[in-house]
């Protein structure tokens, strides 16, 4: 039962970090206003308290769900998935960081233009087939594939 809680609670952060990075996408623009900015912020904020909230989830799951910890831990495309997960974390992490830091430098001026910079849309968007890649990666772990 508890297994089943924890599994569901899991899906619904996959999701809400699939919306958050969709939303951190489609709102960062080359430019953008100091407003604009700051809800970019929060929504990197949410984004990373939903991932913390995930990997906590799947570590209930790995070490104590309905499956034993071996069944994950030596399957090798858990251990890509992880991986691929550790990326996204790096990615996002860095992303996040810059953002605050554009944000902690021109938050005062609400009728600037702000330039994002080319490497962080491109980071940006370099998460998308992360995110599309783990899901697919813990369907086929899930099915016995790896083991």
């Amino acid at each position: 039962m508890l297994a089943a809680v924890i599994g569901g609670a899991h899906l619904l952060l996959v999701l809400g970090v699939l919306a958050g990075a969709l939303l951190i996408l489609l709102a960062s623009a080359e430019e953008v206003s100091a407003q604009d900015l700051l809800a970019i912020k929060r929504v990197y904020a949410l984004t990373a308290i939903a991932i913390l909230l995930l990997a906590l989830a799947g570590a209930v799951l790995w070490f104590w769900g309905a499956k034993p910890a071996t069944f994950y831990s030596n399957n090798p495309v858990f251990r890509a998935k992880l991986t691929l997960f550790a990326l996204l974390c790096l990615l996002f992490t860095h992303n996040g960081y810059r953002i605050y830091r554009l944000h902690r430098h021109h938050g005062a001026d609400e009728s600037a233009m702000i330039t994002l910079g080319r490497s962080v849309r491109v980071l940006q968007k370099a998460m998308i087939p992360l995110l599309i890649a783990i899901p697919v990666m813990a369907y086929l772990m899930a099915r016995g594939i790896g083991c």
